[in-house]
């Protein structure tokens, strides 16, 4: 298969007011990925009697004890997501250490309040650093909150060797994601996912009949089958939040030896360029990117 790129999650400083990347500020590029990020969203409310009698009207049920709500303020959003550090396991800098702790130590670093800044009215008033946790689309910028560090592993000198750390981070907003364009997918270059025995021209045509042939984009349902209900690909980022993805196809995919693209490519460009080993028997669950001819190649 073809090598994946991956992205990496990322810490960095920002200003105090979380306007922007604060200049030569501090960065560190987690060594594993979490797996799974929890969203939590409040509103501040400011409970009060309700003085009228009868309980009608306004507010509460005073007869039944309720209490008029009011909201105030604009909310919180916090994210807490664990990070996990291996320096035994560690293959690249900087992570490559005797003790996990100098790096987790990095960590501490965003929830350690800072001096007040010089003219300040206010010496005493200290505050953290502002943060933003980055991952692909995923952005939270906001404060440290809390962070619960838990060493798991020892070598024989008694050196820390892999550490979780769980963060938590707040902004005093009610964060809602937002994103550009439709969010169409499988997009301009999709991924079709073939039923069982089915050729490599036959998925060309179903994805053809379904307004969608190979670099147009869009998507649908293919005839005969092809793209029917055992067939499917998902992914997305839940309330939760989490992260993932899901694919299905049907048990078996061949891919006809003797098919090639009227005016694409030739089916075996497209087996190199999905990484395919043998196009007569694909294994369940792979998908296919019909518009692809050369493999990729990542580098750095």
């Amino acid at each position: 298969m073809p090598e994946l790129e991956i992205q990496h999650a990322k810490l960095t400083e920002l200003k105090d007011d979380l306007s922007d990347v604060m200049p030569g500020g501090k960065t560190l590029t987690v060594q594993f990925n979490p797996e799974s990020l929890k969203l939590s969203y409040a509103n501040q409310i400011k409970e009060q009697p309700n003085a009228s009698g009868g309980g009608g009207g306004h507010g509460g049920n005073q007869s039944q004890g309720s209490a008029a709500r009011q909201f105030v303020g604009t909310g919180t959003t916090k994210l807490a997501v664990q990070l996990w550090f291996d320096v035994a396991a560690a293959t690249s800098a900087p992570f490559i250490v005797d003790d996990v702790r100098r790096i987790t130590a990095q960590v501490l670093y965003f929830i350690k309040p800072k001096p007040a800044a010089a003219g300040a009215r206010d010496t005493s008033q200290r505050t953290p650093p502002g943060l933003r946790f980055s991952w692909g689309n995923f952005l939270f910028d906001g404060i440290v909150e809390s962070v619960e560090e838990s060493v798991e592993f020892f070598s024989a000198k008694g050196e820390a060797l892999r550490a979780s750390v769980t963060l938590n981070m707040i902004q005093q907003e009610i964060l809602v994601p937002a994103f550009s364009g439709d969010g169409a997918v499988p997009g301009s270059r999709p991924l079709w996912p073939a039923g069982g025995g089915q050729s490599l021209q036959a998925l060309q045509d179903a994805a053809k009949a379904a307004g969608a042939a190979p670099g147009g984009g869009g998507s649908g349902a293919s005839p005969g089958g092809g793209l029917g209900a055992g067939a499917g690909f998902s992914a997305g980022l839940s309330a939760g939040v989490s992260v993932g993805a899901s694919v299905g196809v049907g048990a078996g995919l061949g891919l006809s030896t003797g098919a090639a693209f009227q005016g694409g490519a030739s089916w075996q460009s497209v087996a190199l360029a999905n990484g395919i080993e043998n196009p007569r028997a694909m294994p369940p669950g792979q998908l296919i990117d019909l518009s692809a001819t050369k493999p990729r190649i990542v580098s750095g």
